[in-house]
């Protein structure tokens, strides 16, 4: 199914646990409208997120930012700027195919399904994007330290394989 075809029934809460962690799972989250979210911390960072990827985020206030900090509509607006970006290329046999996930640019090539999700505790954020058609998934982390600041993980998974192991993990 593509992004376009998405109604809002499809949408789904769900609590799950990953890592041993409760996480509450917004599914197909790409077919509300965009909602803006923040990660706490017990340090001096704070990080505000739209659900479309932009972000704004710093330590102690709006002076020491690290993004721009704007209202909530230009965050949104600024998410190809200001929000994680990556870009495979996948060889299939003799075939290249180039993934953006979280992109509208190739939302029309592939089945994709997106979602989020937010711990319990509020302090980390995953998003999540299933290529079905390439049989991949990519997700992304936002937490906070306070010894290492703003930490962002990326995982992608190869959907083929039976263990579904990552096939590259950077941190």
């Amino acid at each position: 199914m593509t992004n376009t075809t998405k109604s809002s029934a499809q949408e789904q809460l769900e609590i799950m646990k990953i890592n041993g962690e409760k996480f509450l799972k917004i599914t197909d989250n790409d077919a509300m409208r965009p909602f803006f979210m923040s990660i706490v911390s017990d340090s001096n960072h704070w990080m505000f997120i739209s659900s479309n990827g932009g972000i704004t985020a710093g330590r102690r206030n709006a002076e020491f930012t690290l993004f721009p900090y704007y209202t909530d509509d230009k965050i949104t607006e600024s998410a190809h700027y200001t929000g994680s970006k990556t870009i495979f290329k996948v060889l299939s046999g003799d075939q290249v195919h180039y993934w953006e996930p979280f992109s509208n640019r190739f939302v029309e090539q592939y089945q994709i399904t997106r979602n989020l999700y937010k711990n319990i505790y509020g302090d980390k954020l995953i998003f999540e994007e299933i290529n079905h058609s390439l049989n991949l998934k990519f997700t992304y982390r936002w937490s906070t330290s306070d010894r290492f600041g703003f930490i962002k993980e990326s995982q992608l998974h190869n959907l083929n394989d039976s263990n579904h192991l990552p096939l590259v993990y950077q941190r």
